[in-house]
């Protein structure tokens, strides 16, 4: 996480909290990071044994309306790319992006 962090210094005004708990092998991580417009991208990854099993990130304006969510929650069956997908503007559409992308998709219309 740290060297993604660090590939994005320009955008990235504070790291507003991070949150790592173990429980029964899976780790959890919970991070607001606030964005030099800002806005805000939410994170929260599960991960088991260094292998990503679910996560959600949104990208939120200053006043915590969503801009754009990336997730994997089982809830759209329907999207190619089940059960990743994107919610832009409150639909879903097909994603397979990972946290790296996110930064890069947001960096691009913040730079």
């Amino acid at each position: 996480m740290r060297e993604i962090l660090d590939d994005f210094t320009d955008i990235i005004k504070t790291v507003e909290f991070c949150s790592t708990t173990e429980r029964y092998g899976f780790q959890f991580l919970k991070m607001n990071v606030r964005l030099i417009d800002g806005s805000s991208l939410r994170i929260w990854e599960k991960t088991f044994k260094n292998s990503l099993q679910r996560y959600s990130y949104y990208w939120l304006d200053a006043l915590d309306k969503q801009i754009m969510g990336w997730d994997n929650a089982p809830h759209h069956p329907e999207i190619e790319t089940f059960p990743h997908h994107k919610h832009l503007e409150g639909k879903p559409l097909p994603s397979k992006d990972k946290l790296i992308d996110v930064f890069q998709y947001i960096a691009g219309r913040l730079r």
